[in-house]
C-alpha cells in the first residue's frame, strides 16, 4: 500500500509526492514573486515612479504568468482550465463579472469610508499620486496603460491568487484548511501593496479576501480577472480625467 500523511496533520490522505509537488509549485510559482516585491518595497528609498511601475506590468507580470502557467502544466500535470472549480459558460462568466465589478465597486466606497474614520491620520504615498498625474499627462502611455498593462496585471495578480488557493485546498482541503488559505492569500496580497499607504495594505488585504472567498464560492477564474482589470482601468481613467 503507498505510503500517505495521516489526518491528525491536518491534511487529508494523499500520496507523499502530491503534497510535494504542491508545496514545490507554491515555492516557485508564489513565493519568490510575492517576497521579491515586499521587500523591494520595504527596502525603497526613493519615491515609486512611473517607470517601474510600467516595468512591474510590461515584465514582471507576463513572467509571473508563465511561470505558473508552467509550473501547472508540467509540475502538477494540469490544465489552465482545472483552475476552474466548477463547470461554466462565457455567459455565466460575463454575467458574474458585471456582479463582481458592482460588488467591489460598492466595497471600494464603504471599506475606504471606514478605513479614512478609522486611520484619520494615514496617508498614502505621495508618490502614487504623482505616478498617476505623470500618467494622466501622456495620452499614449495612459491608452497603453488602460488597454494591455493593468490587463497583464490583473490577469497575474488572479492568477497567481487561485494558483496558491488551489494549491493550498489540495493539501489541506477541509473547511479550515480552506479558510486558512483564503487569509494567507489575502494578507499576501496586502503585503505586495504596500507601497500605497498602510490604509491601502488593509482596503487591498480586504479585497484580496473578497476575491479568494468569491473564488472558494463560484469556483470560476475569469470573472476574478474582468472585474479585477475593469475596476482598475475605471479608477485610472476616472483619476485622469480628475487631475486634466
Amino acid at each position: 500500500m503507498p505510503t500517505t500523511i495521516s489526518e491528525s496533520s491536518g491534511i487529508s490522505r494523499a500520496k507523499p509526492v502530491r503534497v510535494r509537488v504542491q508545496l514545490l509549485a507554491v515555492l516557485l510559482g508564489v513565493l519568490p514573486l510575492y517576497t521579491t516585491l515586499i521587500l523591494y518595497q520595504l527596502r525603497r528609498d526613493e519615491p515609486l515612479s512611473l517607470e517601474g511601475f510600467v516595468f512591474y506590468l510590461a515584465v514582471i507580470s507576463p513572467v509571473a504568468i508563465v511561470i505558473a502557467l508552467l509550473l501547472l502544466r508540467f509540475l502538477c500535470k494540469e490544465n489552465p482550465r482545472d483552475l476552474n472549480l466548477k463547470p461554466g459558460k462565457l455567459k455565466s462568466d460575463l454575467l458574474a463579472t458585471l456582479i463582481l465589478i458592482l460588488v467591489i465597486l460598492v466595497f471600494n466606497v464603504v471599506s475606504n469610508h471606514f478605513l479614512a474614520k478609522a486611520f484619520p491620520g494615514a496617508a498614502s504615498d505621495p508618490s502614487v499620486r504623482n505616478l498617476f498625474e505623470n500618467l494622466a499627462s501622456n495620452p499614449g502611455l495612459l491608452a497603453l496603460f488602460v488597454s494591455l498593462l493593468l490587463l497583464l496585471g490583473a490577469i497575474s495578480e488572479e492568477l497567481i491568487r487561485v494558483f496558491l488557493l488551489s494549491r493550498l485546498w489540495k493539501l489541506w482541503p477541509s473547511a479550515k484548511g480552506k479558510a486558512v488559505a483564503v487569509v494567507i492569500s489575502a494578507c499576501l496580497f496586502g503585503l505586495i501593496h504596500v507601497y500605497r499607504g498602510p490604509i491601502h495594505v488593509i482596503w487591498t488585504a480586504v479585497f484580496g479576501l473578497l476575491m479568494a472567498l468569491w473564488y472558494l464560492r463560484f469556483g470560476r477564474a475569469v470573472p476574478l480577472i474582468l472585474a479585477h482589470y475593469v475596476t482598475n482601468a475605471l479608477q485610472v481613467v476616472v483619476f485622469a480625467i480628475l487631475v486634466q
